[in-house]
């Protein structure tokens, strides 16, 4: 009888010996680590690229791509020709110094309280002084970013966004080229 006892507690320490292993040699279940959390920072950095980006044709398609009802279908992308007018260098410095506000104010804008007045104000400014401007295209497309929920109250309204007239040639203007730095 005791031979018994002995061979069941045997038989369980090898039972548990070979789970341990098992445990041991199975790989863990691998999961993935939880992205971080976007930082205000993040959201700025992502502001100010989207809003000082060249202008393409995907600021054309995106508008398009919202207008568009489900049924119609896609259009193929085609290059598109962008015409601006051509502003001296002061221009340039001035437009350059109202333009610098409108990303920072974008993502001020995001915060609680804040709202996006300063940008609205800096973006109608450029479209006034320099209009048919590459800064009056780049205010457009800052203004068509502003949540539709504040259009009514900044009185944003399609005309106002549309950046279609910028890819027809119009008096003094000319076209795009996008130019590099050396």
């Amino acid at each position: 009888m005791d031979t018994f006892w002995l061979k069941i507690a045997g038989f369980v320490v090898v039972i548990i010996v070979v789970i341990i292993g098992v445990m041991m040699v199975m790989p863990a279940k691998e999961e993935k680590p939880p992205e971080p959390q976007k930082t205000f920072g993040d959201m700025v950095q992502k502001d100010k690229k989207i809003i000082t980006a060249e202008p393409n044709a995907g600021d054309l398609t995106q508008q398009a791509a919202e207008e568009q009802t489900p049924a119609e279908p896609e259009k193929a992308a085609e290059p598109v020709t962008f015409y601006f007018t051509e502003l001296t260098e002061a221009e340039k410095i001035g437009a350059e110094n109202i333009f610098a506000t409108v990303p920072s104010f974008k993502s001020i804008g995001r915060l609680p309280y804040m709202g996006y007045n300063t940008m609205v104000q800096a973006c109608r400014q450029l479209m006034s002084r320099f209009p048919g401007s590459i800064y009056d295209y780049k205010a457009r497309r800052a203004l068509a970013q502003v949540p539709e929920q504040y259009w009514t109250r900044y009185k944003i309204t399609e005309e106002l966004i549309d950046l279609t007239p910028f890819t027809q040639q119009r008096p003094n203007t000319h076209p795009y080229k996008i130019q590099e730095d050396n």
